[in-house]
């Protein structure tokens, strides 16, 4: 047990174009954090984690208890960006979001090049490049890169960025996005893996901050990593003698931390022995004995990663939703139809990056200087388990092939699903837009069998969520399983749930799962007419019929 101090920051050099050094008096000088990007046959970028302007940064750190005296805070939590009203930010907000144009500002396409649509080697269209699409040579209209292909009869292809060809340059679309979007050193940086290191004359290794509220205080450290809790959040009656070990360094099963070497699962990213995933108790796939703890993990990624992952479902309207991640690496011996997939996911990544800075102030973390609304969108991983973001996806609400909302997720298993953060682009508000996304995420979670869907809420808006949209407080037994996973939370922030396994929301969730079958999209009556308003930032809009 330890009580953590006040310290100053520790200035970090920065070899990123996106980065400028800084001072603060948020941070910990026990660590450097650095970013490092590893790819075989390319060498490591190793940048600075904050942010252009540090005045505009929405820091979350800790309070400081001190003989029972708890410190004023100082926190700007989820802070939103200036939004149209701005008339120096209305160029920004009015542009179109989509991956020609996110090309376009990267100055690697122009408009107005030209394109052809290539099969077997065979010119079947041409057309021009524009911010929102192509201008089609036989109708003259500008159409998306999907209705691109179908214009020139290969919808059923599905691959259109690989078909695309750019005529002045003389190669394919999908490769120049690879090549001169995603391998730009400013895009590898952002993929990095977050190192957090103790200085050398470090005399405390442990983390800060409390693994469960974000908070500090004093702490319980573990003895074999550098997580620390407070032994409230922990339900601890008294402190534990002796060695200490946190959920993520014990066996799910067994609660221990030996003996035996201990595996995690690639889903939830909980610890266990082998020997006691192979108990009768707990039935394995013997395929992968040491990649999931059970069969429901297993089940749950292989149904993202086969059903949702880099899938382009269409809705009503011209709608549509993917449910995206980014993959550093591609396998060469993948078929065309992955490579197009994993590229044009990357890239949505990458654009929903984008979004993300245009709706909210950057989230930095006090003591390492981490962005964490960066490395969220990105999962970047770290060796530090509390900003570790492994396994967030992003989902992404689009129409015309224009991104309009973003979110994140994380699935823990069937037991709970966290989602941080959401929100959509200043010129779509008040569309019922985020409701849209919103139904397809709960859809997708129940059909995965999740229970419930956790976020953190803004404690001016706790009651507003609970008497209008019927989210509750974190149950007993819920928090009990949830600290001993690792979620986001911000400092003062208040967690919130609902449960997706009511018998309302099931009715829901089928009718709008037979609507999507039947190509009719989103349900607007009973069950999704209403959706609670998943912005954390702002007072949602009066439920009328342009809400």
């Amino acid at each position: 047990m330890r009580e953590r101090k006040q310290k100053r920051i520790l200035e970090v050099s920065s070899s990123s174009s996106e980065s400028q050094d800084y001072d603060s008096s948020y941070s910990d000088p026990d660590y450097v954090a650095g970013t490092s990007y590893q790819r075989s046959s390319r060498k490591n970028f190793n940048i600075n984690p904050c942010i252009n302007n540090p005045n505009q940064a929405t820091e979350f750190g800790s309070s400081r208890r001190n003989s029972g005296v708890v410190a004023t805070r100082r926190r700007r939590i989820l802070r939103r960006r200036p939004g149209a009203s701005n008339k120096s930010n209305r160029g920004v907000f009015s542009k179109k979001r989509t991956i020609l144009s996110w090309m376009i500002d990267l100055g690697i396409i122009f408009e107005g090049m030209r394109v052809w649509y290539i099969r077997d080697k065979e010119k079947i269209i041409e057309g021009t490049i524009k911010r929102d699409g192509v201008r089609c040579n036989c109708c003259h209209k500008v159409i998306t890169v999907y209705g691109f292909e179908e214009h020139a009869n290969e919808g059923h292809v599905k691959e259109p960025y690989a078909h695309i060809y750019l005529v002045d340059w003389g190669c394919h679309l999908l490769g120049w996005i690879y090549y001169k979007g995603l391998l730009r050193p400013e895009e590898l940086a952002r993929c990095g893996f977050n190192l957090v290191e103790p200085q050398k004359d470090a005399s405390d290794l442990n983390d800060d901050a409390c693994m469960i509220c974000a908070d500090g205080g004093d702490l319980i450290c573990c003895e074999k990593c550098p997580s620390t809790f407070h032994p409230d959040c922990m339900g601890m009656k008294k402190i534990p003698q002796g060695e200490w070990l946190c959920p993520f360094c014990i066996c799910k099963f067994c609660g221990t931390g030996g003996p035996g070497d201990l595996h995690e699962c690639k889903q939830c990213q909980r610890r266990y022995h082998l020997d006691c995933i192979n108990s009768p108790r707990q039935p394995s796939s013997p395929d992968s004995p040491t990649k999931f703890c059970g069969k429901s993990c297993e089940e749950v990624f292989s149904e993202i990663q086969e059903k949702h992952l880099g899938v382009r479902k269409e809705l009503a309207d011209g709608y549509t939703w993917s449910l995206v991640q980014m993959k550093l690496d591609r396998d060469p011996h993948s078929n065309g139809e992955i490579l197009h997939e994993i590229t044009i996911g990357n890239s949505k990544v990458s654009v929903a990056w984008t979004v993300m800075e245009e709706i909210f102030m950057p989230v930095i973390d006090r003591y390492t200087g981490i962005n964490i609304t960066q490395s969220v969108i990105y999962n970047r991983e770290s060796n530090l388990r509390r900003v570790n973001f492994r396994g967030f996806y992003t989902a992404i609400l689009e129409r015309n092939d224009e991104f309009i909302s973003v979110a994140s997720i994380r699935v823990h298993g069937t037991k709970f699903a966290e989602m941080p953060f959401i929100g959509t682009r200043e010129r779509f508000r008040g569309r019922r837009m985020l409701q849209k996304l919103l139904a397809q995420i709960e859809s997708a979670l129940r059909m995965l069998n999740v229970e419930n869907l956790v976020i953190p809420s803004v404690p001016e808006l706790v009651p507003m969520w609970i008497n209008k949209y019927g989210f509750t407080h974190i149950e007993s037994n819920l928090m009990t399983e949830l600290i001993k996973y690792n979620t986001l939370m911000f400092p003062s922030a208040v967690r919130l749930h609902k449960s997706l396994v009511t018998h309302a929301a099931a009715s829901a969730v089928t009718k709008t799962d037979e609507a999507n079958k039947n190509g009719t999209g989103l349900v607007r009556g009973k069950g999704f007419e209403k959706l609670a308003f998943f912005d954390l930032n702002l007072e949602p809009p009066k439920e009328d019929d342009d809400a």
